[in-house]
């Protein structure tokens, strides 16, 4: 009799010994679940920290906003790569026309070569071109001018280029044979009078003119 009135309650015990066991699983594969979603959040964390995208800081209205993103691989290539060099030149020779294109300005250059005293002489007997008197060579006016190549090249000039033209080109009123700081206005039309014998200087950096200056000739 005891016997069969014990039998419920072992089934219950059984019934809640399962149901333990189930929720055990559960709570334990939640976990094992949640632990892995975890980890992997951690994981994305590092990564995305590893191929961090910036965002270049824009200032718009008083304001800064962010746009185009930047990876750091893009930050890294702009800081290492070096910035171009600057190849500066000086030149003389012949400006035989100064014009504009496309909203640039430009000049037309013919390089020669000037020399004076000594070397002027040199070159000039080497061309046949110096002269003898009382047993020495020499060279009208102590210089000499000769041209190889007579290869027109055009150079852009810099917005910002600093001209200057013999004073008695601007105003052939005066004897003015130093150079003067004037306008690019001024400075066409100047040159472009001249027909190509205008013998100046220029001065370039990576083949844009940035200055020219007048060389006197008597």
């Amino acid at each position: 009799m005891s016997s069969n009135l014990n039998e419920p309650k072992v089934k219950v015990s059984i019934i809640l010994a399962m149901v333990t066991c189930v929720v055990i699983l559960v709570l334990t594969s939640g976990y094992s679940k949640n632990k892995v979603l975890v980890d992997n959040f951690h994981q994305n964390i590092k990564q995305s920290s590893a191929n961090l995208n910036l965002k270049e800081l824009a200032y718009q209205n008083g304001t800064f906003s962010f746009s185009k993103k930047v990876s750091i691989e893009e930050m890294k290539a702009q800081v290492i790569v070096s910035p171009k060099p600057i190849i500066k030149s000086k030149q003389i020779g012949y400006i035989s026309n100064v014009y504009d294109k496309n909203g640039k300005r430009y000049l037309s250059f013919d390089d020669v070569n000037f020399l004076i005293r000594n070397d002027a002489i040199e070159a000039a007997k080497k061309d046949g071109n110096a002269l003898y008197e009382d047993g020495k060579y020499y060279v009208y006016d102590d210089y000499y001018i000769f041209n190889n190549n007579k290869t027109i090249k055009n150079y852009v000039i810099a917005n910002t280029a600093s001209l200057n033209v013999l004073g008695f080109l601007i105003n052939p009123l005066n004897n003015d044979i130093n150079n003067q700081p004037t306008t690019y206005a001024t400075f066409k039309r100047v040159s472009n009078s001249r027909n190509g014998h205008m013998l100046c200087y220029i001065y370039t950096q990576n083949d844009i003119v940035v200055k020219v200056e007048g060389q006197y000739t008597p």
